[in-house]
């Protein structure tokens, strides 16, 4: 696997490919929840804790909102996590290159 991230990025050294090959996961993983918050907010035209405020209310228990509930709190959740996740990984480079 080592070898296919390295021919992928054409980068030699193996730490050198598999991170960019996570930094490159991490940022689709990210535009993926922003796609899919960005979606639910403009189904129901507010924010996930006005949503969840209102659900049960004006918004009935069905199986669809509660779906699209389960949905939206995790891609919030998974949103946090990954933004977190490139942080990291962008600290712990900027690190090694100034060892380098």
């Amino acid at each position: 696997m080592v070898k296919l991230a390295q021919e992928i990025t054409m980068k030699e050294a193996p730490e050198e490919a598999l991170s960019v090959v996570l930094k490159t996961y991490l940022e689709q993983k990210i535009a993926e929840c922003q796609e899919e918050i960005k979606r639910l907010e403009e189904k129901y035209g507010m924010s996930i804790n006005e949503f969840y405020e209102k659900l049960g209310d004006e918004f009935s228990l069905s199986w669809e909102h509660e779906k699209d509930y389960m949905g939206w709190e995790a891609a919030t959740t998974n949103l946090r996590y990954f933004k977190e996740a490139l942080k990291n990984l962008e600290k712990e480079l900027r690190k090694r290159n100034k060892i380098s």
